[in-house]
């Protein structure tokens, strides 16, 4: 039996992404919904067929941020029988993305290369750290959200 070597875990309600599973998504506050990077990539593969055109969108992002190779025929499927414009324009930016990274990392250019070098990449990978807003309004409350004050 081979054990599959697990990067991410994905919540399923929004998408937070965590090296460990975890019981509790520290973002959302959903319980035990967290995925494998390819059950969350599969899944993205059935919200494209969805009915409710955010979550086509959503799920089109979601692909183009995994750069999930195997989503390729269904986009061009997607491609093909979408009648909304603005979602079949999003389905070719994202086919075109995956096909670059792909040619990308079959040259054995870094996929990694094409990016802009700024001064927060020469700083050493700098990230923002965004700061889940639930944890806050708990500790403090929504007063300190009313309009008026100063700070």
């Amino acid at each position: 039996m081979e054990k599959e070597e697990v990067n991410a875990y994905y919540c399923v309600a929004c998408g937070y992404v965590s090296p460990v599973y975890q019981k509790n998504c520290p973002s959302c506050g959903i319980a035990e919904k967290f995925l494998t990077e390819k059950q969350y990539a599969e899944l993205m593969i059935r919200y494209l067929h969805h009915p409710l055109r955010k979550y086509r969108i959503f799920s089109l992002k979601t692909i183009k941020k995994l750069k999930w190779k195997e989503a390729i025929p269904e986009l061009e499927e997607r491609a093909r029988i979408e009648r909304d414009q603005d979602i079949k324009a999003e389905v070719k930016r994202t086919l075109e993305s995956l096909k670059i990274f792909l040619n990308r990392s079959a040259s054995g250019i870094s996929p990694d290369a094409h990016r802009d070098t700024t001064m927060y990449t020469q700083l050493g990978e700098t990230k923002c750290k965004i700061i889940p807003i639930r944890p806050v309004l708990r500790r403090k409350g929504h007063h300190h959200l009313r309009p008026g004050r100063r700070i």
